[in-house]
């Protein structure tokens, strides 16, 4: 895989830029991910925006070439990327809504296999 490297578009030296910093890019952190999609499914990413660009972006992913492919496409240097694992998440308890989606007359099935 070719490194990620990302466009500067600001760089304000009172945040105190470091090559120590925590990176996104280091390949424990990516392993992680390509593990966690592998055994448990999707992943939320966050994209907060260095200096606060603009609002923080989500983005759910099952693939981590598409994950990688969104980060050299999206990410600018200095953006913070979290990851969560959503697997924990997905339970019956804890549902905001659920449904299912009615035939042109309304009607829904009362069973199903799904």
């Amino acid at each position: 895989m070719t490194p990620l490297t990302f466009k500067t578009l600001c760089r304000a030296e009172a945040d105190g830029w470091s090559l120590q910093g925590e990176k996104i890019t280091a390949p424990d952190k990516l392993e992680a991910i390509r593990m966690a999609l592998e055994k448990s499914g999707p992943v939320l990413l966050e994209h907060r925006f260095y200096r606060g660009g603009r609002a923080p972006h989500h983005v759910l992913f099952d693939d981590f070439d598409d994950l990688v492919e969104y980060l050299g496409a999206n990410a600018k240097a200095g953006d913070a990327i979290h990851v969560w694992n959503i697997w924990p998440l997905m339970r019956d308890n804890n549902r905001v809504a659920w449904g299912k989606c009615p035939a042109e007359d309304g009607a829904v099935p009362e069973g199903g296999a799904y």
